[in-house]
């Protein structure tokens, strides 16, 4: 057997593809440790290699051997050679980039938020209660005074002008909330935020246009057509600040052809960020269990002796779970069947496992939706509570039944 040995230098991991191909190699197995695999593993599928990127926790220590990155490898190679091994979900390669962009916008997103905590935090502590009178200081309103108070003007009356006409406060409620101690230590802290702020919306921003062009050369449409179709589309309303900064529906709608949006608490932002982190092609997952499988949102059972010891979720959670746990959050205020479902289980269970539960409801009508292009329809949720009093009679029926009884319903 002969002993190879490539450094990690750009030129080695070539030279380390050139030596696979020569030998005829079609599959390797690689852990997923760190971010180092990443080049490897682009560079290794690019020359048309098959890759199963393994998660380290299924490829476990036999007690005994001894442990290092040699004895690893033959171990991995050893399992692999037999089937061992289940390949890690990876988006496909075009996009890839998108999957990259919406991560770092992710973590710009909650940059900001926390600076936009700072800045609510000097503000309490001059007693500036602005909070109190407007929905949130991130509003065209609130931005407005903040830069003024760091501007130097700090006269409530002067500052309550600056209202916008859409508010639902008055001048003189927000005028009494401006009274407070200016004190300017707390300014300057509030002018860092503010900047800090600014300057992380400019990133966001940035990145927004970079997954607009991305899009772009995606849609297999020429410029014009693409044109055509986003002056065509409708306007798409922006219900919060963090929202793409580009008309996003239009683009998904020319790539993919489906509305992920008419699924209950899937929002514009939602929709962006499954399409990043899940990428186009479904037929990854065969069935819906395994893609709830594969965003821990399935129990797994251990069973021993035919005695269920233990069913629960797995610990930890892709991106896209976090997005559809965040959409069944929101499930719960809407008038839909899935909100029904959602209180429901909610008073039975607790709002956790509620979430969970729905969360994987959402993500089992998302895979419909993007496989197969079934629609989903809502049937309310007065029809839910009808369907379940129905069921709940059958139950009464049959236990009554048992017991030489009859249910008589109230006249």
């Amino acid at each position: 057997m002969v002993k190879l040995k490539f450094a990690g230098n750009t030129d080695d991991l070539i030279e380390l593809v050139s030596y696979l191909l020569k030998n005829n190699i079609t599959t390797v197995a690689m852990e997923s440790t760190g971010v180092y695999w990443e080049v490897i593993y682009n560079l290794i599928e690019e020359a048309g290699i098959t890759v199963y990127l393994v998660n380290p926790t299924h490829v476990k220590n036999v007690p005994g051997r001894r442990k290092d990155d040699k004895s690893d490898a033959r171990w991995i190679q050893k399992l692999h050679k037999f089937g061992l091994l289940s390949a890690s979900f990876r988006p496909q390669l075009e996009d890839r980039v998108l999957h990259t962009l919406h991560r770092q916008r992710v973590k710009l997103v909650q940059l900001s938020s926390d600076e936009l905590r700072r800045m609510q935090k000097a503000l309490d502590l001059m007693n500036v209660r602005v909070h109190k009178a407007i929905s949130t200081i991130n509003s065209y309103t609130g931005m407005n005074i903040i830069r003024a108070i760091v501007n130097g003007e700090h006269n409530p009356k002067v500052l309550a002008k600056m209202r916008d006409s859409r508010c639902k406060c008055s001048t003189e409620e927000l005028e009494a909330a401006l009274t407070g101690y200016y004190s300017p230590h707390q300014i300057l802290a509030l002018k860092h935020a503010l900047e800090r702020y600014d300057n992380l919306k400019k990133q966001i921003n940035e990145i927004d246009a970079a997954i607009e062009e991305t899009l772009r050369k995606l849609i297999p449409l020429s410029e014009e057509v693409i044109k055509k179709e986003m002056e065509k589309a409708p306007k798409q309303p922006k219900k919060n600040s963090n929202e793409p900064s580009f008309h996003f529906m239009a683009y998904n709608m020319m790539l993919v052809g489906k509305d992920p949006t008419v699924l209950p608490g899937i929002s514009i932002q939602s929709a962006m960020g499954l399409l990043c982190e899940l990428g186009r092609d479904f037929d990854k997952w065969p069935t819906v269990k395994h893609f709830t499988s594969y965003l821990t949102l399935a129990p797994v059972q251990k069973i021993s002796g035919g005695k269920l010891l233990k069913s629960a979720t797995r610990a930890g959670a892709p991106p896209a779970a976090v997005i559809f746990k965040q959409s069944a959050a929101t499930v719960t205020r809407t008038d839909t069947a899935l909100g029904a479902n959602f209180r429901r289980l909610a008073i039975r269970k607790g709002r956790g496992k509620a979430v969970t539960a729905t969360a994987r409801k959402l993500a089992e009508q998302y895979y419909y939706l993007m496989k197969f292009g079934r629609e989903y329809i809502d049937k309310g949720a007065e029809e839910y509570e009808k369907i379940h009093h129905q069921k709940q009679l059958v139950g009464l029926t049959k236990m009554a039944a048992k017991l030489n009884m009859t249910v008589i319903p109230n006249q």
